[in-house]
């Protein structure tokens, strides 16, 4: 009596089962491929963070040096780079002056982990002009290191080349032929490795293959793309926090020269349409260095964080205030309120500012500031002639409010 047999389960594929049976030289190419496009856009992407890093680093080093190369101070450029020096990544900084001679020179004690990828990746220093009203008045130059992207390059080259490896041992060992089973999963992985290269789109993942040996793959893939997109997060967050280094004061959290210089150009522009006024107060404390030279330098900042605050609590929402100096500020009222004069405005920053302000010491101490107004358009109609009153105004309110000897 004869009968059917009976149906055998389909077992679960193997690459070993499958390259017994096919020829699978293609294999080894088709994910070689892969793996160079990640290995490549990997590299690529992290030289271009790099890149934009060192050249945040030294903006943010050309601000913190402009008050060293306006006096020629080298012990001032070296407090200026002090930041910079901590920052990791850092090999070599150097400030020059408007001709072109050194003003002060650092070189990171620790050694380079990788001369090569330094070589790769910063074949030549970065560099920054440091500017003061317009004039160049120096020169940065940051040189990198590669102690930052060492272990990065390292895991993702171990990462790419154990794929490849697994891969190739199974071709040379097993491989015969191909066939549209094993093309269709190859095909899955190129396309990821093509949006990767492309489109940078790091969020691609490799979906389940049906085959063990190429799930393994696609998952070491997946493992390497996760890394990358780790590794683009935190560049992300890195060029930001240089960003908002390079444009705010590092003591009161305040933006700096730079921030305030096209924050008024952005005002000027938008009174111009919108045909309004706003008032430009330059604010100077008259006895923050004698506090300063008495009570120490941590005395000296907690006076600049409170005048800060204080400065900060009497502004509007729409207002911008910015630190533009050692213990000069400058505030931008607006819109300027037609019903409201700027010696009201002028004012009420007095009243906020006399209060005493609470040393690291617990002695208390009283700021004196000079207040200098500007309005726009009836002051000037540009940022040069505005800060110009402005300071004049400033220094004419310094003289009146001189204590009589």
């Amino acid at each position: 009596m004869t009968g059917r047999a009976p149906e055998r389960a389909i077992a679960h594929t193997t690459l070993q089962k499958l390259l017994s049976r096919f020829h699978f030289g293609i294999t080894l190419f088709a994910v070689a491929l892969s793996g160079a496009t990640i290995l490549l856009a990997g590299v690529t992407t992290l030289r271009g963070y790099a890149d934009r890093n060192m050249e945040l680093a030294a903006r943010l080093g050309a601000y913190g040096v402009e008050p060293a190369l306006v006096f020629n101070d080298p012990q001032a450029a070296r407090e200026g780079l002090a930041p910079l020096t901590r920052l990791p990544g850092i090999a070599r900084l150097r400030v020059l002056d408007d001709r072109g001679r050194p003003l002060s020179e650092w070189t990171s004690p620790a050694g380079d982990p990788a001369p090569l990828l330094t070589r790769f990746f910063f074949p030549r220093p970065f560099a920054a002009t440091v500017q003061r009203n317009g004039s160049v008045i120096g020169r940065i130059e940051v040189w990198g290191d590669s102690s930052t992207l060492v272990d990065y390059v390292r895991l993702g080259l171990l990462a790419g080349l154990g794929c490849l490896l697994v891969t190739a041992l199974g071709t040379i060992i097993l491989a015969r032929r191909f066939e549209y089973e094993l093309v269709k999963p190859l095909n899955e992985i190129a396309t990821v490795a093509h949006d990767v290269r492309l489109h940078r789109r790091f969020d691609k993942r490799v979906q389940p293959l049906g085959i063990a040996e190429l799930d393994r793959l696609g998952g070491d893939i997946n493992a390497l793309l996760d890394e990358l997109q780790g590794w683009q997060g935190t560049m992300e967050s890195e060029k930001a926090m240089l960003a908002h280094r390079a444009s705010h004061d590092m003591l009161t959290a305040m933006p700096n020269r730079s921030a305030f210089d096209e924050q008024l150009a952005l005002r000027i522009q938008a009174a111009q349409k919108r045909g309004e006024r706003f008032a430009v107060l330059f604010i100077d404390a008259d006895n923050f260095k004698a506090a300063n030279d008495n009570h120490g330098h941590r005395a000296g900042d907690a006076l600049l964080v409170a005048l800060s605050a204080r400065i900060m609590e009497t502004l509007r929402k729409g207002d911008f205030a910015a630190r533009v100096g050692g213990d000069e500020f400058i505030v931008i009222i607006d819109p300027l309120n037609p019903g409201i004069a700027p010696g009201a405005l002028v004012e009420r920053i007095q009243a906020s500012v006399s209060r005493p302000i609470a040393l690291p010491g617990g002695d208390d101490y009283r700021l004196r500031i000079s207040i200098g107004v500007a309005v726009y358009p009836d002051h000037g109609a540009d940022a040069t002639a505005l800060l110009t009153v402005a300071d004049a105004a400033m220094y004419a309110d310094k003289l009146i409010n001189r204590p009589k000897v």
